[in-house]
């Protein structure tokens, strides 16, 4: 009875390596191609499994692919559809594993040898395009209670982490395809919430998105696109195009990059992405096993500009109380990898969890010092973030009140945008009020900063 399978894993059509599993023992194993571990252009998997040295762990592997899959009912349609149990990681990676986010392709073929990894690499030589016109496209949003959203053709589409419904999609011009073979997608697409509690969530995710763009952060860009309902493109960052020089708006390739979030980058599953990673209940809120502002920073002696970095994760902090997003989470920030380290990715999945009130949980993701509630933010609360990422205070004081004066400048015209209409505009009004108190309250907060005494720290 075989009970050890194989995955090639593949970037571009390079070997990386092959994944191994043993079902019985419940055991993953990874080993780099000699080939690739020689190669200028090579990179790791992610921290915890390095080119050179021991093998890694089974659980590290388990760990950085379990967090390549998608989660809540995205998961739960992927392991129906593939009639596999959606706690086999492996039977996912091999149904979901052709485009998973960053730059490596699983490719299902159950053998060991060089000949049919060379095989395996050949199914990414064709350029594939499923068109998807705007039409189809709005039908499917309309059926989604009856038809899921992620199954198209008979097949799941969706390999990307995350509850929100959404599609890879490539876009070339005002056309929409699924891209297969040696193509890949360039964009998120995602249509609103189907939560009644969170309505216009592609005009508050695109309004924050485009705030901190303008306020100078990195971020993903991102446009509306109504077909006529509004759904919601977004630039992938793991993605570079070659433009056509003959066919406009014409994808000739679609060159992958290797990204990773901030779960893999610490090894930790994918339940840790909240800092209270056993909830908020009495009994538990102390357990804060999760990912954190501290365990964040303790990534700057793997990033390869530590000190640009530092001023990133600083700002991602920041941004999070200015926008009353408390649902930024370890697995809404990324890093792309190289050979001598992490570097920050863009932004995304920036949205204001505030402006739906009391229908959604206010607890934030990650804690400020000890505080886990936007409204207790305090000169002593930051003054401990401080404290616990290194952070100089004056440093902080002077980017929050930077950042506090930009969002003061910037939310008011933007909320009055063409790019959103009809009932849109009353939401965006309202968090741009709400950035706008939270920024003047965020002005005097940092005053105050450098003058806690550090005795009580």
């Amino acid at each position: 009875m075989i009970s050890r399978h194989v995955l090639h894993v593949s970037t571009g059509g390079t070997g990386v390596g092959q994944l191994s599993f043993d079902a019985r023992e419940d055991r993953y194993a990874f080993a780099y191609a000699a080939e690739w571990v020689k190669a200028r252009s090579a990179f790791f998997l992610a921290p915890a499994i390095p080119l050179s040295g021991d093998a890694a762990a089974s659980g590290a592997v388990h760990r950085f692919l379990e967090n390549l899959l998608p989660e809540g009912r995205a998961l739960d349609i992927a392991a129906i559809v593939n009639q596999v149990s959606k706690a086999n990681t492996f039977a996912l990676i091999h149904a979901l594993g052709k485009e998973p986010v960053g730059a490596l392709s699983f490719l299902a073929l159950n053998a060991d040898s060089e000949e049919a990894a060379r095989a395996a690499l050949k199914q990414e030589i064709e350029p594939i395009r499923r068109r998807l016109s705007h039409e189809e496209l709005s039908q499917r949003i309309r059926e989604r209670d009856a038809f899921p959203f992620p199954v198209w053709d008979g097949k799941v589409r969706l390999s990307l982490a995350g509850y929100q419904d959404k599609l890879q999609v490539l876009v070339e011009g005002d056309e929409l395809s699924f891209a297969d073979g040696a193509l890949s997608s360039t964009h998120l697409l995602k249509p609103e919430s189907l939560n009644p509690f969170t309505p216009h969530m592609v005009a508050n995710e695109h309004f924050c998105m485009t705030l901190a763009a303008r306020m100078g952060l990195p971020v993903a860009p991102v446009t509306i696109r109504r077909l006529p309902e509004p759904v919601l493109l977004i630039e992938r960052f793991d993605r570079t195009v070659l433009w056509s020089k003959e066919v406009e708006a014409r994808a000739e390739a679609v060159t992958r990059i290797h990204v990773i979030d901030a779960c893999q980058a610490l090894d930790v599953p994918s339940t840790f992405k909240y800092e209270r990673n056993l909830g908020a209940g009495a009994d538990v809120r102390d357990i804060r096993e999760g990912v954190s502002f501290e365990r964040l920073f303790s990534l700057l002696d793997m990033m390869v500009a530590s000190a640009k970095a530092r001023q990133f994760l600083l700002r991602f902090a920041l941004l999070q109380l200015l926008l009353g997003n408390s649902d930024a989470h370890g697995k809404n920030i990324s890093f792309r990898v190289q050979k001598e380290g992490l570097a920050p990715a863009p932004l995304y999945d920036l949205v204001c969890v505030h402006v739906y009130g009391d229908k959604i949980d206010g607890d934030m993701a990650m804690a400020y010092g000890d505080v886990f509630r936007m409204e207790d933010i305090s000169p002593f609360a930051l003054a401990d973030f401080a404290r616990r990422t290194d952070t100089p205070r004056p440093q902080l004081a002077r980017e929050l009140t930077k950042m506090a004066d930009l969002a003061l400048t910037l939310a008011p015209s933007l909320a009055a945008s063409d790019a959103y209409s009809g009932e849109e505009r009353a939401t965006v009004a309202r968090i741009a009020d709400y950035v706008c108190a939270q920024a003047r309250r965020l002005q005097k907060i940092a005053q105050e900063v450098p003058r806690v005494d550090a005795s009580l720290l």
